[in-house]
């Protein structure tokens, strides 16, 4: 049985080498993809046990997430552990992640991080919930964190599941795909360590946090397009109905126009119409991708 834990790395040349290190009591193999680092991510990795694969410029923790998946599918491996390279995750809990895999059969184990969020930063805790929310208009997701990178997976998951951002949003693409597929997913408590005396994020909050939200909304229309397009265009089509009929029938009572009326109606209705275009055509796309 191979098991290998996969680690997408940018600029951690220092804290990477205890997780690797330690990563390696639990796995076979520790696949590092080193996403255009300008320091000696990839030299410390290799040094430390690693198989290294380089990118020479930042592409983001999805492209890099494609290329590790590409990696265990090539490799035939038969559970997978992602885990990042700054340190923030005890490796020794892989095990934790691995078991239930193997003894009941479950496809993705997420490493939850909620369950003792005490010391969870205030501005880190608000945005994972606000995250995990968004993330659970596209899917349902029954799960406390959809966020978390620390999750292990079954030979079934890393076969069947895809994704295409290459941004933060990976990880709630792959859950939402992962549920479309009818894969078995549980959670496991984890610990998490916010101090370790070293940068522990590539992105301020604000804009990781909008890097994911970018994608969740493209989700969120490929998935429920009618929902939330269709609707919303139908109810801009009705009031632009609405206004266009009142400059009418002002039109013929007084003989002026009222221009706040007409811009209205003509942007309710242009917009509505876009939207409801939008909705018909993303609904017949995700109705193919289903057959």
């Amino acid at each position: 049985m191979l098991k290998l834990a996969c680690i997408p790395a940018f600029n951690e040349e220092k804290p990477i080498v205890d997780v690797i290190k330690k990563s390696l009591n639990y796995v076979d193999k520790v696949i590092v993809y080193d996403d255009g680092s300008s320091d000696l991510t990839s030299e410390s990795a290799k040094n430390a046990g690693a198989i290294v694969i380089k990118h020479d410029k930042n592409m983001g923790k999805g492209y890099a997430m494609k290329s590790l998946f590409k990696y265990a599918r090539d490799a035939n491996a038969d559970v997978v552990v992602t885990i990042d390279g700054d340190g923030q995750f005890l490796p020794e809990q892989i095990e934790s992640l691995i078991k239930p895999i193997l003894e009941n059969n479950y496809d993705i184990v997420i490493g939850n991080r909620f369950s003792d969020d005490k010391e969870m930063p205030s501005y880190r805790k608000a945005g994972n919930k606000m995250l995990d929310k968004i993330t659970k208009l596209a899917a349902d997701l029954p799960f406390s964190d959809t966020q978390s990178g620390f999750r292990s997976y079954s030979k079934k998951a890393i076969q069947s599941i895809s994704f295409s951002t290459n941004g933060f949003g990976v990880d709630s693409e792959i859950l939402i795909d992962a549920v479309d597929k009818g894969l078995k997913i549980t959670e496991r408590n984890v610990t998490v360590i916010y101090n370790t005396g070293e940068k522990t994020s590539t992105k301020d909050p604000v804009s990781h946090s909008m890097s994911v939200v970018a994608s969740l909304l493209e989700s969120i229309a490929i998935h429920h397009p009618l929902k939330y397009l269709g609707i919303p265009g139908m109810i801009l089509l009705i009031i632009g109905l609405g206004f266009a009929t009142y400059a009418i029938s002002n039109f013929n009572e007084t003989g002026n126009f009222s221009l706040p009326s007409i811009l209205t109606a003509m942007g309710s209705l242009i917009i509505g119409l876009i939207l409801l275009l939008m909705s018909v055509v993303l609904y017949s796309i995700a109705t193919t991708r289903k057959l």
